[in-house]
């Protein structure tokens, strides 16, 4: 039987490659393969990793420039393959022919991973100011260097580098695809309608919107069940992969995870403790809003369930209804931003509905170019909505530094992920004030509580998520953590978060086994990024306010430069002091003041005893 899943798009990749399996895939990888060992080949005859007179002579900066250009050519022709086959694992884990490819590929790229480590270790004995100052190649490419160079300080021996490229795909990416594998494989049983189905886990939380409250807890209860019963291995992939991260970065000589974290991010501390202050500063407003949900769903206090129940009169968004919205908007901020949004959705860029073997959640990719392909698990509510409108934010940014012709080197990946999620939390706030603009009171309530949700699971939830991965590399220092360790420390983390604005009976032990990003090996701290680029973006949204004239040109200028400069850098380019806690604290204020707005329509609604949704049961 046909389900409205079916009729969501699904992406084109056959314009990328026809498949793993045809001729043009078979020549792109081997030629990959040859222009990697002719990298290695230029490596030795350029001795690249040795140490380099200073200041650099002739030969130095002709080596240098050409060891830039191959270096840049080899990443180009991995990120592309690697995109490619990222999205086809993604959209179907139970393809065994592309997980084995994808696999093949992992193994082909440690070769480059040594050499990585081999360009880090020669930049860091080149004297990079002096070679800045003799060659236009270099000064391209010249915060690249600088970082490379200060990167440097915190390489293993060669042999040790070498081993660890080596142990690498059975190391920490070995847990993570397992991680990956169960969960896009998991399945819940559910009674829907009367009838018991089995379903992915990606169209159970799906279910998290449904207007009945006993649907909801029940698809709550069913999630929890599937993820407890994979517990176990799951707590060795991640008890394997921090032990590895732990390993790595003690002996790369970072003081810990978190400092080698902030320094791929393109921040410092002071940066990060005035953006933690400001959250906190900011949780008694966040409860707030918790709070009056409650009442206007006529709950003493919200489960864990309740967060995304609908309230108001908000309309549904179809697909394609939300996909016409986002463009005519972004229209209204930037004619290239619509054209990309037009062209992604008109070229089948979008892998739209939830089925089983699909990874969950949503991304974007990039697939050479600055062609990107987005997946999501798409529900007809704002929130994907939201969604949608994030991701194809992710894919104007790589447009535009595809049109500004930055390089590998200069558009690092793994990036700093604070500037990656600027263009794309831009995009949510934009569509979110455009749908609050032209909506009726009804529909008002239901935008602001899509739009503070949208805060709350990028800020709120990054507070929690960020204090247990802290606990995580601190306990694991001295031993493996059990089931029951890990979810007692994400249920405290989520108490210190949501107060009693959410009953702790109902809390979500599992989150940690739920989010996919504390499994990766190479982007440990990988949640405070998405409340820097939350609030970086309402910042950003702010100046726009102010002069939004030369704002669109100014920032496309600022997503070209994401990998070429740090983040306080940038952000000066708008008057905005990074390590001020007072900017962080203005960026909140929209969403105090949508609160307040809120509570104010709650109350209303509560008084003249209106229905929050069509169910108000218990």
């Amino acid at each position: 039987m046909a389900t409205e899943a079916d009729a969501l798009p699904r992406w084109d990749l056959e314009s990328v490659f026809p498949g793993v399996d045809s001729p043009e895939f078979a020549a792109a990888l081997h030629e990959a393969s040859k222009a990697l060992d002719e990298l290695d080949t230029l490596f030795d005859a350029h001795g690249v990793d040795q140490r380099v007179p200073a200041p650099p002579d002739d030969d130095t900066v002709r080596a240098v420039e050409e060891v830039i250009d191959r270096y840049n050519a080899v990443l180009r022709m991995i990120r592309r393959l690697e995109g490619y086959l990222f999205c086809l694992v993604e959209a179907d884990t139970r393809d065994e022919q592309v997980q084995a490819a994808f696999a093949e590929l992992q193994q082909r790229r440690v070769p480059l991973t040594r050499l990585a480590a081999r360009f880090t270790a020669w930049t860091g004995s080149l004297d990079v100011e002096a070679l800045i100052e003799r060659s236009e190649v270099t000064r391209e490419h010249a915060d690249p260097l600088r970082r490379t160079k200060l990167a440097a300080a915190h390489l293993m021996s060669p042999a040790e580098e070498a081993l660890t490229a080596e142990l690498g795909p059975s190391g920490g990416a070995a847990w993570g695809r397992m991680r990956h594998d169960l969960a896009a494989r998991l399945t819940a049983r559910i009674e829907l309608d009367g009838e018991e189905r089995e379903l992915p886990l990606t169209e159970i939380a799906n279910l998290a919107y449904h207007p009945d409250r006993d649907v909801r807890r029940r698809a709550h209860e069913a999630g929890l069940t599937a993820w407890r019963s994979q517990a176990v291995p799951l707590t060795a992939a991640l008890n394997g992969v921090k032990g590895e991260t732990q390993t790595l970065t003690r002996r790369r000589n970072w003081s810990d995870p978190l400092d080698a974290a902030l320094f791929a991010n393109h921040v410092d501390r002071s940066t990060l403790e005035a953006l933690l202050g400001a959250i906190q500063e900011a949780l008694p407003d966040y409860q707030r809003y918790l709070r009056a949900k409650a009442r206007l769903l006529g709950l003493e206090v919200l489960a864990w369930y309740d967060q995304s129940a609908p309230v108001g009169a908000g309309r549904a968004w179809p697909f394609a209804d939300a996909a016409a919205f986002i463009t005519e908007r972004f229209g209204d901020f930037s004619p290239k931003l619509a054209a990309l949004a037009k062209r992604a959705v008109g070229e089948h860029w979008i892998d739209a509905g939830p089925r089983e073997g699909k990874g969950g959640g949503g991304f974007c990719a990039e697939v050479g170019s600055g062609e990107s392909r987005i997946l999501l698990n798409y529900a007809p509510v704002y929130d994907w909505m939201s969604a949608l409108a994030h991701e194809l934010g992710h894919a104007y940014h790589a447009a535009v530094m595809g049109k500004h012709g930055r390089t590998p080197l200069q558009d690092p990946s793994p990036g700093p992920v604070t500037l990656a999620e600027t263009a794309s939390t831009f995009c949510e706030t934009l569509i979110y004030r455009a749908a609050l603009a032209q909506a009726g009171e009804a529909e008002e309530l239901a935008l602001l509580d899509g739009g503070l949700q949208a805060v709350a699971f990028n800020v709120f939830y990054t507070a929690f998520l960020f204090a247990f991965e802290r606990e995580i590399f601190a306990a694991r220092q001295r031993r493996d953590l059990s089931v029951d360790e890990l979810d007692s420390l994400m249920t405290e983390a989520q108490r210190d978060v949501f107060g009693d604005a959410l009953d702790p009976q109902t809390f979500n032990p599992l989150t940690w086994a739920r989010a996919p990003h504390f499994f990766l090996e190479d982007l440990w701290f990988y949640n405070f990024p998405y409340a820097f680029g939350m609030l970086f973006g309402q910042g950003l949204w702010v100046r726009r306010e102010a002069d939004p004239v030369p704002f669109a040109t100014t920032f496309d200028d600022l997503l070209a430069s994401t990998g070429m400069a740090e983040a306080a850098t940038l952000a000066g380019t708008f008057d905005i002091d990074l390590h001020s806690v007072d900017f962080w604290r203005s960026s909140f204020d929209g969403f105090r003041a949508d609160v307040d707005r809120f509570e104010a329509l709650a109350a209303q609604y509560v008084t003249a005893g209106g229905a929050a949704n069509e169910d108000r049961s218990s």
